[in-house]
């Protein structure tokens, strides 16, 4: 960010609160007011992010917070602390499909040395296209219950925690029958919950694997229920969400 040479050195360590405040008094004019409103976008969006994105990726944030799934989202875990991290996945979303390797590789960086391996783990809902499913199964889930966003936003936390473990990512070349597999032992470890994503070709495999599961009513005498989410992306393939649910007595995560 340029400096105005004419900016008293007294404003350049104002905090954001006080910045927003001498602005909002109008004890800023011309271009030193052009600066403390720059000022107070990159302090602003630094609190939110962790850190100030570029100008490429901080437009799209700027549409992405008046997008309804984003809306949805804060909707249901209110001003959870990962709420700009999810605006961020939802942007990393958007860049994937663009290509756009150097932009996701810098946001990464920067996330991972505010926010770690949690934060890493919120991107990747978005690289991997998943993150729409989750706010599905969510809303859902409030809607449904209704939940408070106190409880939602603590569901969310187990799912980041666990995200490893209780997440498969379906793909062609593994098979149906290691699909199965994979959903027997989770069904087998009792989890809370359990998510199984797929695209394109691969939902096919998937859909056939769980139909004959529900069919065969394995998953009912494993005591779980599922509901199904899918969305189309621009790209024109559909993604899938199958979000398990324990029904009946459950050993919380561990």
């Amino acid at each position: 960010m340029t400096i105005p040479i004419d900016v008293p050195p007294e404003l350049l360590d104002k905090t954001l609160p006080e910045l927003l405040k001498l602005v909002a008094l109008q004890k800023l004019t011309g271009k030193i007011l052009e600066w403390a409103n720059q000022k107070i976008k990159e302090l602003w969006d630094k609190r939110e992010y962790g850190f100030t994105p570029e100008p490429e990726v901080a437009y799209g944030l700027q549409k992405i917070s008046k997008s309804e799934a984003y809306k949805r989202m804060k909707d249901c875990i209110g001003n959870h602390r990962f709420l700009g991290l999810i605006k961020l996945g939802f942007r990393v979303d958007e860049l994937n499909e663009q290509g756009n390797v150097a932009a996701i590789a810098k946001i990464k960086d920067n996330v991972y040395e505010k926010h770690g391996v949690e934060g890493i783990r919120i991107l990747t809902m978005g690289t991997t296209g998943v993150l729409m499913g989750i706010i599905q199964y969510l809303s859902d889930m409030k809607i449904r219950n209704d939940y408070s966003q106190v409880i939602m936003a603590d569901h969310f936390d187990k799912i980041i925690k666990n995200w490893m473990q209780i997440t498969i990512f379906h793909q062609v070349e593994q098979g149906q029958k290691t699909l199965e597999n994979s959903i027997l032992t989770f069904m087998k470890a009792n989890y809370e919950m359990f998510f199984v994503f797929s695209m394109g070709t691969a939902s096919g495999q998937a859909t056939k694997v769980i139909a004959q599961l529900k069919n065969d009513e394995i998953i009912r005498k494993n005591g779980y229920m599922f509901n199904l989410y899918s969305r189309k992306e621009v790209v024109g393939r559909v993604m899938h969400t199958w979000v398990f649910q324990n029904i009946k007595e459950f050993k919380p995560f561990v």
